[in-house]
C-alpha cells in the first residue's frame, strides 16, 4: 500500500473508534438537559439517564443514537482483538502466560459484547416499556463495560513490559507504548469511579446526615462520568489504529518480518528472547 493511501486508510479506520465518545458524551449531556427543559419539576430532583429517556421525546432519539454508538464499537472491536492477538504472538513467552494473555484476550471481547448489548437493552426499553429488562440492560452495561476496560487495561500493561523486555522498537509494535501506559492508568481510575458510583447507588435509598439532594446531584453527576470515561477509553483506540494502519502492523508478521526477509536481519527489531 502506497503510503499515501495508507494515511488515508488509517485515518478512515480511527475514525470509528474517536466518533464513539464524540457522539455519547454529547448524547448524555442532552438527555439530561433536554429531560430537565420539558420537566422543570425535576431541577430539585436531578435525573438518572434512566428516568430521563423514559420521557419518549428523549428516549426516542437517544435509543436511535445508542444503536449506531453500538454499530461503531462492533466495528472496531474485532480489529482490536486481531491487534492485541498478534502483539502476544510475537512474544516469546511460556505457554502458561501465552494462555493466560489468549483468555484475557478471549475475555474482553466477549464482555464488550456483553457490554454493547446491556446498552442497547437499557435504551430499546425504558421503565415505561419494561422496568426488569431496562435493569438487567443498565446491570449488563455498567458491569460488563467495567470489566472489559479493566482486563483491557491489565492487557496493556503485560504487553507494554513484554515490549521493553523483548527489545521491540515502538514503530513496529502494534500499539504505541505512551498509549498503552496510559490506558493502563485511565482503566485504574474509571474502576475507582465505578466502584465510587455503587457505593452512592447504594447510599442514596438509605437515611444519611447529609441532604437527598446533595446525594442524588453527586449520584447522577458520578453516572455521567463513568459514562464518558467508559467512552474516552473506547475512544482512545483511535489513537493506536491509525498507528497500526500508518505503520503497517496490522498483518501477519508485520514490516519487521519483510524486512527480515529481504536483508536475512531482523531489522531494527531485536532478537526476541
Amino acid at each position: 500500500m502506497r503510503l499515501m493511501n495508507r494515511k488515508r486508510a488509517a485515518v478512515l479506520l480511527a475514525v470509528p473508534a474517536l466518533m464513539v465518545p464524540v457522539i455519547e458524551i454529547p448524547l448524555v449531556l442532552w438527555a439530561r438537559s433536554r429531560f430537565v427543559e420539558l420537566n422543570p419539576d425535576y431541577l430539585n430532583d436531578p435525573p438518572t439517564i434512566s428516568r430521563s429517556i423514559n420521557d419518549p421525546t428523549v428516549g426516542a432519539p437517544f435509543a436511535d443514537f445508542i444503536l449506531l454508538i453500538t454499530a461503531l464499537i462492533l466495528m472496531v472491536t474485532p480489529l482490536l482483538i486481531w491487534s492485541y492477538a498478534l502483539a502476544i504472538s510475537r512474544l516469546t513467552l511460556s505457554r502458561r502466560r501465552r494462555v493466560l494473555m489468549y483468555v484475557l484476550l478471549g475475555l474482553v471481547f466477549i464482555f464488550q459484547v456483553a457490554a454493547s448489548t446491556g446498552m442497547v437493552l437499557t435504551t430499546e426499553f425504558t421503565f415505561a416499556i419494561d422496568h426488569d429488562l431496562h435493569m438487567l440492560g443498565s446491570y449488563t452495561f455498567f458491569a460488563f463495560q467495567a470489566l472489559t476496560i479493566f482486563i483491557a487495561g491489565f492487557l496493556c500493561r503485560m504487553l507494554f513490559n513484554e515490549q521493553q523486555r523483548h527489545g521491540i522498537v515502538d514503530v513496529d509494535w502494534q500499539f504505541r507504548p505512551s498509549m498503552h501506559r496510559f490506558r493502563f492508568r485511565f482503566a485504574m481510575l474509571i474502576m475507582a469511579l465505578v466502584v465510587l458510583y455503587g457505593v452512592l447507588f447504594v447510599l442514596k435509598d438509605h437515611a444519611l446526615p447529609i441532604s437527598d439532594y446533595i446525594v442524588q446531584v453527586a449520584y447522577t453527576q458520578c453516572e455521567v462520568i463513568v459514562i464518558a470515561c467508559y467512552v474516552l477509553f473506547l475512544g482512545s483506540y483511535a489513537v493506536d489504529i491509525h498507528h497500526m494502519v500508518r505503520h503497517d502492523t496490522l498483518r501477519l508478521g508485520g514490516p519487521h518480518a519483510t524486512r527480515k526477509a529481504a536483508t536475512g536481519k531482523p531489522g531494527p527489531v531485536a532478537a526476541e528472547r
